[in-house]
């Protein structure tokens, strides 16, 4: 089916012009024209808008759009895998600023105590460290992951408490991933009872830094599956930890947080 420019505006939310620049620069041609020089889109056009947006959405200037653009659908598939990801990595921040937006307005109507190091909690972005493990980049390996859990990074004041309750933190996730891996290699199933109590742990560790709801832990359950630098870190203890974590998570979503 085909859908004349004014509808793909509707459907869409881009402005009539801005779909006439993106014809004009190539970077979203429509699929023909008829007679009366009206131009038409069709399902593969519309797809290449949404990758437009998507890219928009996670921050990308337009002229550093056109060569991420894929047209084969494996190449759109792994595309929209990578947005998936950096989009909850966004939720997720998103869901710490909530948080402590929600706390200092408590405290402020003095309902509450609010120390001082959580006023900046989301926006220091502390699970860059915490729960990606990474520094802005790809190239974060199994060795310099564990480095970083057990020497710690020394940060400003406003970005931890202190480095000892860092490496507190650190020692408190790398036990947690240890036992997992012991629980894997002792041939134990993800809602076993001594799973779930470790995986109780892992649930505190992360409300250290934000409160999940049942929705966010599952999330951030499948980003640890599909997000490299995770693989790279927990393939480090065990090539199946990503998986046997997530599954984990699941269960304890569902029976402790719905």
């Amino acid at each position: 089916m085909a859908y004349s420019m004014v509808d793909v505006s509707g459907m869409s939310g881009v402005s009539l012009n801005k779909l006439s620049q993106y014809a004009q620069t190539g970077l979203l041609n429509p699929a023909f024209g008829d007679l009366d020089e009206d131009i038409y889109y069709e399902k593969q056009e519309l797809l290449r808008l949404q990758q437009i947006l998507f890219c928009k959405e996670v921050g990308m200037e337009e002229n550093e759009i056109g060569p991420m653009l894929r047209d084969d659908p494996q190449g759109v598939i792994s595309i929209m895998k990578q947005h998936r990801i950096e989009i909850l990595e966004k939720a997720l921040r998103l869901q710490g600023l909530i948080q402590t937006l929600d706390k200092t307005i408590s405290h402020l109507q003095g309902e509450q105590e609010l120390d001082e190091h959580e006023l900046y909690i989301g926006f220091v972005d502390k699970r860059r460290h915490h729960l990606l493990n990474e520094s802005g980049s790809d190239h974060v390996v199994n060795n310099d992951v564990k480095r970083m859990q057990k020497e710690g990074v020394q940060k400003s004041n406003q970005e931890m408490k202190s480095k000892e309750d860092y490496l507190d933190s650190q020692a408190k996730i790398d036990q947690v991933h240890l036992d997992l891996q012991q629980a894997i290699e002792d041939g134990l199933e993800p809602g076993s009872a001594k799973v779930q109590r470790i995986i109780g742990r892992h649930l505190e560790w992360i409300k250290g830094y934000y409160t999940p709801t049942a929705d966010i832990y599952r999330d951030l359950a499948n980003l640890y599956v599909e997000h490299k630098n995770f693989r790279q870190m927990y393939d480090g203890y065990h090539p199946r930890l990503a998986e046997f974590l997530r599954d984990g998570m699941m269960i304890k979503a569902e029976h402790d947080l719905s």
